[in-house]
């Protein structure tokens, strides 16, 4: 897709801890950075760019000092996202004014321009831990018997209001709590804003579900997914080490997928005997069964639970090979399968599958469901029903239906489609196979293979038909451009015309083409389809007689929708003059000049256009170019022209058909006269002839 723009910068672009200019920078960015004035965010919150605070970074962004210029006294920092990233706006507009004292809160956000990486991009305002990070100091160490008071319970307090606000936090983890007071008392889940969820979490601190999908497919998932990071989190705080750090990603999600997640997190350790109870309910793999905020509530107040640890999935009695490989975990194998289709496509019509599914395993409806999936796809051989990775979706859907959907190498989980789709998108460029999926109907699938069906999912099967729909129109404004920000609320415009100015709302589009304008090459025009996709979809008023003038093959009539439809923003928005993008937007006119019949009409509306150029006003040059009256002068003086060339042409027709009447009419007379003459001429002769005989 050749208008997508990659904005992501690469991780050694993020700005350096010492803050100085990035490395590879031109020498007058090295020199400027000692000198970089405070960023003044919302006229209240300064930022210092000269002044990284490391100890605060977050994997996706980076920290800085900030001061809150209304309350000099207030602890705050400044968080930089990195702009390739679509944040969690939603989580900031529920938590902020929360009040949750177990969580470092959110005070403001905005998008400014970050001279350290040269570009605009989202920029939080958070409240400082003045106890820094809970591992920045070294080992922390808490006995049992002050763990449940000292760091469950207010942890656990936090989630239960985060809960009931209905917003998961899917950042928990040991590395991002930290202490609020400086006497490191007050304990507190750090920030959950500048990433999409689940992104930045290691697979250790994910359900198995969630932790087979990539990092943007992971998800908004819900409370029990926090009490699960929650409780690898303590585990972690106990030992006084990462869990799982000894193995390997792979390694580590096959043990999850055969052994459970209780057993896989917590090993052979010496943990707590106070603390069994709940951790096997918070790592519990069946997310019905999972504890919950509730529960864990229920457990300090001293009740018991008694909670009953499932092994994760279908498991044979004895092993299948697959690759060389041994797997009893039917989701195991499955997760193999959608790693390595032509093979797993082979395996899985091989008699010992089904052998396998029927006698080790012992599930015959499984068996069945799957028999059935490959004789439609035998039935359908050449088409992409039967096609190899259509037949192993299907497939590994129904042999982990709690799993993510897997379809060509890319995965996501139900919730989680839109990260996963920028991401893919922004790393590849290549839409194909989000398209497909959508096209192709592949989340129906699974959504008939769940046995408990949740109220959301409803929702999300909601949300798919309506990206077919909007998919299938290729106009502008629609499309997969259009799937991919109605899928994605926090992703800003990803137009190759405004690569560094991270719009995420309607009202910043016009001053950011505005001073796009100095950069662009103005032969091109300035709305591509990004842009229409990114309008239609994050501006809530009628705009469909400006897409569908865009949608016109005639390009007189193109360039007057882009017109109108930019000059409706900047009414409707009350935008201020933007003099480059009316310059940028004046210079594509012509089609539409000439669309008028009026020598002398066009000659003034090309004297007229550089008048409104220099006022800015969108709104003026498109009543120009489109006036009512004028444009009905126009065709009433044409119409009256072309009557009066008709008229013309027919008296000149007449006239020429006159003379050639005439001229008919002169001959026929010259000829009837000159018969006349040489009658009486023959008459005379005869009658001399005759007197000269006689006499």
């Amino acid at each position: 897709m050749a208008e997508t723009a990659v904005t992501t910068p690469p991780e050694e672009e993020m700005p350096p801890p010492d803050g100085a200019a990035p490395e590879g920078a031109p020498p007058d960015a090295q020199q400027q950075a000692a000198g970089l004035r405070p960023i003044l965010i919302k006229d209240r919150f300064a930022i210092d760019p000269r002044t990284p605070l490391p100890d605060l970074d977050s994997p996706s962004a980076k920290a800085f000092m900030a001061e809150d210029r209304r309350d000099i006294d207030r602890p705050v920092f400044a968080l930089i996202c990195n702009p390739g990233l679509p944040t969690r706006m939603g989580a900031m507009t529920s938590l902020r004014g929360s009040g949750i004292k177990a969580l470092v809160g959110i005070l403001e956000w905005d998008v400014d321009y970050w001279p350290l990486i040269r570009q605009r991009t989202m920029i939080l305002i958070l409240e400082r831990p003045l106890g820094g990070r809970v591992l920045q100091k070294g080992q922390f160490r808490i006995s049992e018997y002050d763990l449940p008071r000292k760091v469950i319970e207010p942890l656990a307090g936090a989630l239960q209001e985060m809960a009931s606000i209905g917003v998961p936090h899917r950042a928990i983890r040991r590395d991002n709590l930290f202490f609020m007071d400086a006497g490191r008392q007050q304990i507190a889940f750090g920030e959950c804003y500048s990433s999409p969820p689940g992104y930045d979490q290691p697979v250790v601190y994910e359900p198995s579900e969630r932790a087979m999908a990539p990092p943007a497919g992971r998800g908004v998932g819900n409370s029990r997914d926090d009490t699960y990071a929650f409780a690898v989190t303590i585990v972690g705080l106990v030992l006084d080490k990462e869990p799982g750090s000894h193995l390997e990603v792979q390694q580590l999600l096959a043990q999850k997928l055969d052994l459970g997640s209780y057993a896989a997190i917590t090993g052979n350790e010496n943990l707590p005997l106070s603390l069994l109870e709940p951790l096997r309910g918070m790592l519990g793999d069946d997310p019905q069964q999972r504890w919950g905020p509730e529960e864990i509530e229920l457990w300090l107040s001293g009740r018991k639970m008694s909670p009953q640890q499932k092994r994760a999935g279908k498991r044979g009695q004895t092993p299948f090979t697959f690759m060389g490989r041994q797997y009893q975990s039917v989701r195991q194998l499955a997760d193999a399968f959608s790693r390595h289709i032509p093979e797993g496509a082979k395996a899985m019509r091989d008699d010992a599958f089904d052998t396998w599914l029927r006698r080790s395993v012992e599930d015959v409806n499984l068996a069945n469901a799957i028999k059935n999936v490959l004789d439609v796809a035998r039935a359908q051989t050449g088409t992409f029903a039967g096609s190899d990775e259509m037949t192993v979706t299907r497939v590994v859907i129904l042999m982990d239906p709690l799993g993510p959907i897997r379809f060509k190498g890319f995965s996501f989980m139900m919730d989680g489609f839109g990260p996963a789709f920028a991401m893919d998108l922004l790393r590849t460029g290549n839409p194909q196979i989000p398209a497909e999926i959508i096209a192709k109907d592949i989340p129906d699938l699974w959504f008939q293979s769940q046995q408990s069906y949740a109220p959301e999912a409803s929702i999300h099967q909601k949300n798919f038909s309506q990206l077919k729909i909007v998919l299938n129109n290729k106009d502008p404004g629609f499309g997969l451009e259009r799937c991919l920000y109605e899928s994605n609320p926090s992703l800003p415009c990803q137009s190759n015309l405004l690569l560094q100015e991270y719009v995420l709302e309607t009202e910043h589009l016009l001053p950011a083409l505005d001073r796009a304008a100095n950069t662009q090459d103005l032969k091109s025009k300035p709305l591509d389809r990004h842009i229409a996709a990114f309008i239609t979809s994050r501006f809530k008023e009628d705009i469909n007689p400006h897409l569908k003038a865009l949608a016109s093959e005639n390009p007189d009539t193109q360039t007057i929708g882009m017109l109108s439809l930019l000059a409706f923003i900047q009414w409707k928005l009350r935008v201020e003059p933007v003099y480059g993008l009316a310059s940028w937007v004046g210079g594509h006119l012509g089609p539409a000049i000439n669309a008028y019949h009026s020598r002398s009409t066009r000659k003034e509306i090309e004297r007229e256009i550089p008048r409104l150029v220099r006022r800015g006003s969108l709104p003026e040059l498109f009543d120009l170019m489109d006036n009512a009256d004028r444009r009905r002068e126009d065709i009433e003086g044409f119409e009256d022209a072309v009557a009066e060339f008709a008229g013309a042409e027919l008296e000149i027709q007449d006239i020429e058909g006159r003379g050639a009447e005439q001229l008919t009419k002169a001959e026929r007379t010259g000829q009837q006269a000159a018969a006349m003459g040489s009658i009486l001429i023959t008459m005379c002769i005869v009658m001399i002839l005759f007197m000269v005989k006689v006499f």
